[in-house]
């Protein structure tokens, strides 16, 4: 039952207070007084289900004419939970050139809030998993949102060992949690076969981490377009491990040795060190080599010139994690395999 507590607000300057009334109402007394169900006040409380545009109107302005604020842990205690739900972010997350971890817990933040749950952010990296433990443990979240996924992942063991609800932003070859993403490979692939289209042989791939399980589909999709192409990857410079500007700046001198026509980037971190030190050694894009991006940003759209990216949306992708662990949550049944769309954002960095 969820509990309503009537307060009395005293004054109207800072550090006002209020004093909790005697009367508790609940739904069953709302819903009486409007005449519609318990279950219709509690899905407009709780900003879940459909309903009517009238009806919504009428149950939110019964509730803010008494002045009623719900009884939040009353709630929880009653279903034994805490309505938050965890986002674990890398820790790298806080470089400004990767704007899509920051985007993923704006997005959660925003639609688990109308799911009735807040967002706790906890952040971890090289292969230490104690704040997500320590969250787990002492009981400070309902759910969790892992929103990149490694090899030999510890997160996923511990998660499952503690029976919580998580779901993966990413595919894994495990079956057995629910794991949502965009189609990879075929996105990757699509874009490959774009650039071949264009008369592309020779082309550098520039990729970041190989324990990043997203960078190794990225390339499964580069490899499969000169693959269904008929064509060989031999002609090509693929050089991992390009984590940071300076790592880059070692590497490439020697990748412009061998004039590729396109810089592939696997993700768009790695694009903006590239179109950084191109700059620097004043190449013009397109005109003395063209950049792509297996993945999209501001950064890249707003450059000049613009960058030919793979697009994912994002705030699909975080409106439907939300979706799922809150509905895992509550104990409904989840796909275990979910795919949003891709776009390829076509742009003067590729002709």
């Amino acid at each position: 039952m969820l509990v309503y507590t009537k307060y009395t607000v005293h004054g109207n300057e800072p550090g006002v207070f209020m004093e909790r009334a005697a009367s508790v109402v609940t739904i069953s007394d709302i819903a009486q007084e409007l005449g519609v169900s318990k279950s219709t006040v509690s899905r407009v409380i709780n900003c879940k289900g459909r309903i009517g545009a009238e009806t919504r109107r009428r149950v939110m302005e019964k509730v803010k004419s008494y002045n009623y604020i719900p009884n939040q842990m009353a709630k929880g205690l009653v279903l034994r939970r805490t309505f938050n739900v965890g986002v674990v972010i890398p820790r790298d997350a806080d470089k400004g050139d990767i704007p899509f971890f920051q985007n993923c817990l704006v997005g959660i933040s925003e639609s688990a809030y109308w799911l009735g749950y807040d967002a706790l952010a906890i952040v971890q990296g090289g292969g230490d998993i104690t704040p997500l433990r320590r969250a787990v443990t002492n009981r400070k979240i309902d759910g969790v949102i892992l929103t990149r996924l490694e090899e030999q992942d510890e997160s996923i063991p511990f998660l499952k060992r503690e029976g919580l609800p998580f779901v993966v932003v990413g595919t894994s070859a495990d079956e057995d949690f629910c794991q949502i993403d965009s189609d990879q490979v075929s996105g990757c692939c699509d874009m490959t076969k774009f650039m071949i289209s264009k008369g592309c042989r020779n082309v550098a791939v520039l990729a970041g981490s190989r324990k990043h399980r997203v960078n190794a589909f990225r390339f499964e999709g580069f490899c499969r377009a000169f693959e269904q192409s008929g064509l060989s990857i031999d002609g090509c410079t693929v050089q991992w491990d390009v984590e940071s500007f300076e790592s880059l700046s070692l590497v490439l001198p020697e990748v412009m040795k061998k004039n590729p026509q396109c810089l592939v980037c696997l993700d768009d971190a790695v694009c903006v060190y590239v179109l950084k030190w191109l700059k620097m050694n004043e190449y013009e894009v397109p005109a003395d080599i063209q950049v792509i991006s297996f993945y999209d940003n501001p950064v890249l759209e707003n450059n000049m010139p613009p960058v030919t990216a793979l697009d994912v949306n994002v705030s699909n992708l975080t409106a439907k994690a939300s979706s799922l662990l809150v509905d895992m949550i509550e104990g409904k049944s989840v796909p275990r395999h979910t795919k949003v769309s891709y776009e390829m954002k076509i742009r003067e960095s590729f002709r």
